[in-house]
């Protein structure tokens, strides 16, 4: 009995996988990978989505300091909607005296950078007409307001740029949309007159 086990279990051994076994394994591999691949990239975007809303509330937090030591908002080095990397982006005085009464700063030790989708985080003041919308997403008109604002650019398409806009107005506060050359924006209001 025990020479006929060792028989059987030698010829078992030396066989192979079968084409059929091969195959089976290959396709529940492929169902595993289909699974479980769309619910990582759908983690990953969550994720750059989650530091995008952190950056933006540490930029609030900074500049709310900002006015509670100097009773105005951080200057930006060039006054305007797109502020070049010359002034950091806007960020400078966040990060450098600037004359003003009570500064005490450094409010960020360094600049946002890039964005997860490679594109820049700008901080400008200015005045705004047009619609802005609150977190339920309900339209306010506003008319030459003025306003601190960062910027938040390079989204690749506007499903992302809509996705993360939801996010912020959650949890941040006013912000509106708008896409230049191919490429999505969101602006966020961290300060408006009259709000």
């Amino acid at each position: 009995m025990t020479i006929l086990l060792r028989f059987l279990s030698l010829g078992r051994g030396n066989r192979g996988f079968t084409l059929v076994e091969l195959l089976v394994v290959i396709a529940i591999i492929g169902v595993l990978a289909a699974i479980i691949v769309p619910s990582t990239f759908r983690a990953v975007e969550k994720a750059k989505i989650s530091r995008v809303v952190a950056d933006v509330r540490a930029i609030k937090a900074a500049g709310y300091a900002y006015y509670a030591d100097t009773g105005d908002w951080p200057k930006a080095g060039q006054e305007s909607y797109d502020p070049g990397s010359d002034d950091d982006y806007g960020f400078l005085y966040f990060m450098q005296a600037d004359g003003s009464n009570g500064w005490n700063g450094p409010y960020l030790e360094k600049p946002p950078g890039a964005t997860p989708w490679g594109g820049h985080y700008r901080y400008w003041k200015g005045k705004i007409s047009g619609t802005v919308y609150d977190a339920a997403g309900n339209p306010i008109a506003v008319n030459n307001t003025k306003c601190a604002v960062v910027t938040i650019g390079g989204f690749p398409d506007r499903g992302i740029r809509d996705a993360v806009d939801r996010r912020i107005r959650e949890s941040v506060g006013y912000s509106y949309v708008g896409e230049e050359n191919g490429t999505y924006y969101i602006s966020v209001i961290i300060w408006m007159e009259g709000l």
